[in-house]
């Protein structure tokens, strides 16, 4: 789901692997939400396979989500421990 960005779009990603089951929960849930707060917003749907690309996307974990560059978990921004899991 994922569509170019316009000016005032707000950019939301999910960064998961490819096998990650709570993913597409967490994507209907993000854009149920948007729609009925009336955001308009670009999911992007982002899959890793190695703790490089985990470490390159900052993913702490399966899915985890980014608002405006942001981890939606504040206590999980100033983590570091990456990786495929």
């Amino acid at each position: 789901m994922t569509n170019p960005g316009s000016p005032g779009q707000l950019s939301v990603s999910v960064v998961r692997r490819h096998d990650c089951s709570h993913a597409p929960l967490a994507i209907d849930a993000i854009v149920r939400v948007a729609e009925q707060l009336g955001l308009d917003i670009r999911v992007e749907d982002v899959v890793i396979a190695t703790d490089d690309e985990a470490k390159a996307h900052r993913c702490l974990g399966s899915p985890t989500v980014f608002v405006a560059g942001n981890d939606v978990e504040p206590e999980a921004r100033a983590r570091t421990e990456f990786g495929v899991t």
